[in-house]
């Protein structure tokens, strides 16, 4: 039996590891089928403070996750592993069953969870391979939607 593991780099790890460990996810956990880590980009913010966010490259209303902590985080969950990043964001292609499927039978995966704004355009343009939405309304932050990503996978 292979372990899909499923990292989700996110501000609050809490929320995704109380989604994860009761219920049928808990019991796919518990048998080894899936291996979910949280991974906080505060980790790696370069800064005494762990901040992680920014004014958006190239300007704009709000604040951003930044670039170099979340590709640091990245590379941290990534390894040597073939793995495929996707970003949630209302913008994203719609999450289906069908896409699910997909996940649970292909790579590993990272989760971005965003929070602020967003997550800095430049990371996304090089460093996510998909971005998927559950809906056509926003959340506070990713983490939720994390937490159902990994329910339906």
């Amino acid at each position: 039996m292979r372990t899909l593991r499923i990292d989700v780099l996110c501000l609050l790890p809490g929320i995704v590891e109380a989604a994860v460990a009761a219920g049928v996810v808990g019991r796919a956990r518990d048998d080894g089928r899936i291996d979910v880590r949280c991974i906080n980009p505060r980790d790696f913010a370069g800064n005494p403070h762990g901040h992680i966010d920014d004014r958006p490259y190239g300007g704009g209303p709000g604040m951003v996750m930044r670039y170099e902590p979340l590709a640091r985080a990245q590379d941290a969950a990534r390894g040597a592993r073939e793995v495929r990043t996707v970003a949630l964001s209302p913008q994203g292609a719609p999450f289906t069953q069908a896409r699910a499927r997909q996940a649970a039978a292909g790579a590993d995966l990272i989760l971005v969870a965003g929070r602020y704004e967003g997550i800095d355009e430049r990371f996304l343009e090089r460093r996510v391979d998909e971005q998927w939405s559950l809906g056509d309304y926003v959340l506070s932050g990713g983490e939720l939607a994390a937490a159902v990503v990994i329910d339906a996978i």
